[in-house]
């Protein structure tokens, strides 16, 4: 597995809108604090200002459409089939999705903060408290969450059998939306109240939608969170593999 991760590294790295994507991202965290820093004025915490400038929000869409086009194009030309080399490779390729999502994950959260935190200052913003405990479990949490949206959007490409970039494209979309979140939400004001409470209650607050949600409005981060996330990727992963080992790899 290390040298497909690798191979998918220098990839990644060394694409044509790599470049572009990471300017990206730090356009929009710039423009962001460049707008609203005068009226952030209740920031306790550079958390606080993490949560009021969206980077969690925003950077989960960019990376989540960015990578699931990135593997896509695997099966869109074709050259997945260049990868199968070997026994094991085919689960090696979905274990090195998950490994470079959440390598990508990482840096564009850590890219975010950043950037959040130097135009905050160059901008006047109010003094906040820093707590590097508090910053490290958002930073975990907030890759974890990119890395799910990513791979969960990965694992609809595989498994669905055309137009790869499409349906990497539109489903990295609807799932970074919550639309599914919001429809349910909606819809179970109309369940029997028992089902409805089930729903609203016990479903809910798992979906990466509302945890994606009380990070961005600084709930205290909780270890069920890990576990639930790190559940979503397990289970990606494994559809991923079964899914290519099901699949015959040809180009669209």
């Amino acid at each position: 597995m290390g040298n497909l991760v690798r191979a998918q590294w220098f990839r990644l790295l060394h694409g044509p809108s790599s470049g572009p994507f990471a300017l990206t991202l730090v356009a929009v965290a710039g423009f962001v604090v460049v707008q609203f820093t005068a009226y952030w004025d209740d920031c306790g915490t550079f958390r606080a200002v993490l949560g009021r400038a969206s980077v969690v929000e925003v950077y989960c869409v960019f990376v989540a459409l960015y990578l699931a086009a990135f593997f896509a194009e695997d099966f869109q030309y074709g050259t997945v089939r260049n990868l199968m080399v070997g026994k094991g490779s085919r689960r090696a390729w979905a274990l090195s999705v998950l490994v470079v999502t959440f390598g990508c994950a990482l840096g564009a959260m850590l890219l975010g903060a950043v950037v959040t935190g130097v135009v905050y200052g160059l901008m006047g913003g109010v003094p906040v408290a820093f707590d590097m405990g508090e910053l490290a479990a958002w930073w975990l949490v907030a890759s974890l969450l990119a890395t799910a949206f990513s791979v969960v959007a990965v694992a609809v490409t595989v498994v669905v059998p055309w137009a790869p970039l499409t349906t990497a494209v539109v489903a990295a979309t609807l799932l970074t939306s919550g639309l599914g979140y919001w429809f349910c939400q909606a819809a179970a004001v109309g369940l029997p109240a028992p089902l409805a409470s089930f729903v609203t209650e016990g479903v809910l607050p798992l979906t990466l939608t509302a945890l994606r949600l009380s990070l961005l409005n600084g709930a205290p981060i909780e270890l069920w969170w890990f576990a639930d996330l790190a559940l979503v990727l397990v289970a990606s992963v494994i559809i991923i593999a079964a899914a290519l080992n099901r699949k015959e790899l040809r180009q669209s």
